[in-house]
């Protein structure tokens, strides 16, 4: 099935940007070097906002 035509360029930038505002737990396990596991004990207590998320480790490794 084809892609709707209706749709552009930036509908579609739209939709990925906003899938990429919060983490899936490998990628945010991936990215700090974490175990799933711990990842996912800290996604579920501070939830996954990647804004968020971001900030928490950063305090952790620098503050």
């Amino acid at each position: 099935m084809p892609d709707d035509p209706t749709k552009t360029k930036e509908d579609r930038k739209l939709v990925s940007s906003s899938s990429q505002q919060e983490y899936e737990i490998d990628d945010f396990a991936s990215k700090y070097d974490l175990s799933r596991g711990e990842a996912a004990t800290i996604i579920k207590r501070y939830g996954s906002s990647r804004s968020k998320l971001d900030a928490i480790m950063a305090q952790r490794f620098y503050g």
